[in-house]
């Protein structure tokens, strides 16, 4: 974690393990990166230690208690994140986009057209694994989420999760 640029992970593992990681890797300046799912309860010591929150709508609602439908209560949601000590956040919403907050600058960037989805599963695991190698490579914020929303919408036309994982080659070409 500490020669690392990015640090991403989720909650499929003990949260003791998880926190102990995002604490490693903010003392070393590693950027971090928490896709919160499964939703489950956290301490609030795990927000100061996130840079990039990314829930999808779901998982949103969990932890700001706001039903998201469309993209004001979508920022209504990201503020309320906000003030738990976030600094920036990333509510995927699914066939309707996403949006991104970062207390000063909201972002929506609507779904990409997909005519023959076959199979959703991996989407959000292609998204945050695009969003990790965007902003490895120094994209601005704008530019690494564009870049995660078609990683994840070209894992959508195959089936599976690790196998439905587009190269970079095929994003840069979409």
């Amino acid at each position: 974690i500490k020669k690392s640029k990015i640090f991403l992970t989720q909650l499929e593992v003990p949260q003791n393990v998880t926190l102990y990681c995002l604490k490693v890797a903010k003392a070393n300046n590693v950027i971090t990166i928490l896709n919160p799912a499964p939703a489950n309860k956290i301490s609030k010591e795990f927000f100061s230690h996130i840079d990039y929150f990314t829930p999808n709508e779901t998982e949103a609602e969990f932890y700001s208690g706001v039903k998201i439908s469309n993209v004001k209560e979508a920022k209504e949601a990201s503020m309320k994140l906000l003030n738990l000590g976030l600094k920036k956040v990333i509510i995927t919403l699914g066939e309707k986009g996403l949006f991104y907050y970062d207390g000063k600058e909201g972002i929506y960037i609507k779904a990409i057209s997909i005519k023959n989805v076959l199979d959703t599963t991996g989407a959000g695991d292609a998204f945050n694994g695009g969003l990790a190698f965007a902003l490895s490579k120094n994209y601005k914020n704008k530019e690494a989420i564009i870049f995660a929303n078609k990683v994840a919408a070209i894992s959508t036309t195959r089936s599976g999760a690790a196998n439905s994982m587009p190269t970079i080659k095929e994003v840069e070409n979409y």
